[in-house]
């Protein structure tokens, strides 16, 4: 009986459990096999992904910090806690720092390079901050918007889920037209990656996406 509950509590099982849609039952699984390894970091890591989709952000920056602990080279345990700290009041500059240092270990990543942006973007939006720092947080996000633009347009077979950054980081730049076009290619190219790679939840968000999308063309025909 151990030995079939092990079985069924590997990275690669819970890894499915999870992209099958099924948040918080694989959650408990994670979460319970790191109580008996605790340093296995590919699990670790899966957590975190796992943690970030249910907004368990306590939780998230704790595991970040494991992370950061055992892999200091990767650019995953500096992006997750970011992701823990940067809609904390006050903790904006932190959650920067994480993503930059994210950003030296793997300058092209986009999904800091969105979130980095996400957060100056806060902090922009900040009515007590002056207008001189406010002004500098926006540059600051137009640059790293136009450069996840850049890269991803310039790949000649990006993902389904870099071409949904793509579509989310249009839709931040006003570019709704653009982004319905990245949404309609992320679809495509989800329905053509192999199963073990499409994660349902990302789809979700997908479909949600592109909803949204189309309600914000919708104002520009009317």
């Amino acid at each position: 009986m151990a030995e079939q509950k092990k079985e069924g509590n590997t990275y690669e099982t819970l890894k499915a459990l999870y992209y099958s849609g099924k948040v918080k039952p694989s959650l408990h699984k994670i979460l319970a096999a790191l109580e008996e390894d605790p340093n296995n970091v590919d699990m670790v890591l899966l957590a975190c992904e796992v943690l970030e989709r249910a907004k368990d952000f306590d939780q998230l920056s704790s595991y970040a910090d494991t992370v950061k602990k055992l892999a200091p080279k990767s650019p995953e345990g500096y992006y997750y806690k970011g992701i823990a700290l940067q809609f904390v009041k006050g903790k904006e500059q932190e959650a920067l720092k994480n993503f930059n240092e994210a950003l030296e270990i793997d300058p092209d990543n986009l999904l800091c390079l969105k979130s980095k942006a996400t957060t100056h973007l806060l902090l922009f939006k900040d009515f007590d901050l002056p207008i001189k720092f406010a002004d500098k947080h926006r540059v600051k996000a137009e640059t790293c918007l136009l450069k996840v633009i850049d890269l991803v347009e310039n790949k000649e077979d990006a993902t389904y889920l870099e071409l949904y950054i793509l579509a989310e980081v249009n839709m931040m730049v006003e570019q709704a037209l653009n982004a319905k076009m990245a949404y309609l290619k992320a679809v495509n190219a989800y329905e053509e990656a192999e199963p073990e790679n499409q994660n349902k939840n990302i789809y979700k968000d997908m479909v949600r996406a592109q909803k949204k999308c189309i309600k914000q063309l919708e104002k520009f025909t009317e």
